[in-house]
């Protein structure tokens, strides 16, 4: 199955306003479009329409990820084994999604919402597509983020989704944490050349745990913290750090609704052939220093605190 990369998260927020300018004055990307009720962002390094859309919801959280193939003929491909699976397959419609073509809708068994489509609207890097500077304008507000790279989904057994991700849409399994049993707490996949661009752990079924937006050094991450300080935006309790799953410079923090965001840097590269590499191992009780390692402590709020 020929997915070709994460390309955005649709999210449910309650404030909308205060919601465009977090991801706009604080996050750093650039508004596309919005309505009332909606609105689209977009990193600097992407052309597609949105790589962020949020909606007004009573509710925070998740509506749907969504992922590009690399050809149309997909799309009904993986309907059909996805319906052969026994999930659940809703029709997009060209349009259904401001900025996207025909796409379909697939419940994951950890009961997200994954949208896969072909077909996006191209609006042109942030620098500009005719004789561009090499980076964006001084007075950009926010965070110098360059895309959204990943998002971790929170559900009560991962191990489903996984097989239906890596057997049937040929993600690759990177890296992974293990009880005793051998059973996966956490598992981190590649659709392309990124060391996840999904990723699954503990939490309720379809509850949202973070997204993550890349930046091309760390100082760009010491300088996106500096924001969350002078913005007064939750962060989590511990300031910069590491992580020793990808290896990645990370600071955690949440929108005005709650929603956990991400800025890190440092991510090796997948080989881009699903499972021609064995995933990288955790034992559970190594996992603190995977998750933090230079804390070598998960915080309790951490898997708890999800929308």
């Amino acid at each position: 199955m020929a997915i070709s990369r994460f390309s955005y998260a649709s999210l449910n927020v309650q404030d909308i306003d205060a919601s465009v300018r977090h991801y706009t004055e604080v996050v750093g990307l650039r508004l596309v479009d919005r309505t009332k009720t909606t609105a689209y962002f977009q990193g600097a390094d992407n052309q597609d329409h949105h790589c962020v859309i949020i909606n007004q919801r009573k509710n925070a959280g998740l509506d749907h990820v969504g992922f590009k193939v690399n050809d149309r003929g997909d799309l009904d491909e993986a309907a059909k084994a996805a319906r052969d699976h026994g999930l659940a397959v809703k029709e997009v419609k060209a349009g259904q999604i401001k900025g996207q073509g025909r796409g379909v809708r697939i419940t994951l068994p950890s009961k997200h919402d994954m949208v896969l489509f072909y077909e996006a609207e191209k609006i042109g890097y942030l620098t500009g597509m005719e004789n561009p500077d090499p980076v964006p304008r001084q007075e950009k507000l926010g965070g110098k983020v360059t895309h959204l790279d990943h998002t971790l989904l929170s559900c009560e057994d991962r191990e489903p989704t996984v097989r239906f991700l890596t057997e049937v849409l040929d993600f690759s399994l990177t890296e992974k944490v293990v009880d005793p049993t051998g059973g996966i707490i956490a598992a981190f996949m590649s659709c392309g050349h990124t060391m996840h661009d999904l990723a699954l752990g503990p939490g309720p079924d379809g509850s949202f745990h973070h997204m993550a937006f890349g930046m091309e050094s760390r100082g760009e991450v010491i300088e996106g913290v500096d924001i969350l300080k002078e913005t007064d935006t939750p962060a989590l309790e511990y300031g910069i750090t590491r992580h020793g799953v990808a290896g990645v410079t990370t600071i955690y923090f949440h929108d005005p609704s709650g929603n956990r965001n991400e800025f890190f840097n440092g991510a090796y590269l997948a080989p881009g052939m699903p499972n021609e590499i064995d995933p990288i191992v955790w034992q559970l009780e190594e996992f603190p220093r995977g998750g933090f390692y230079y804390e070598s402590n998960v915080p309790q709020s951490f898997f708890e605190t999800v929308t």
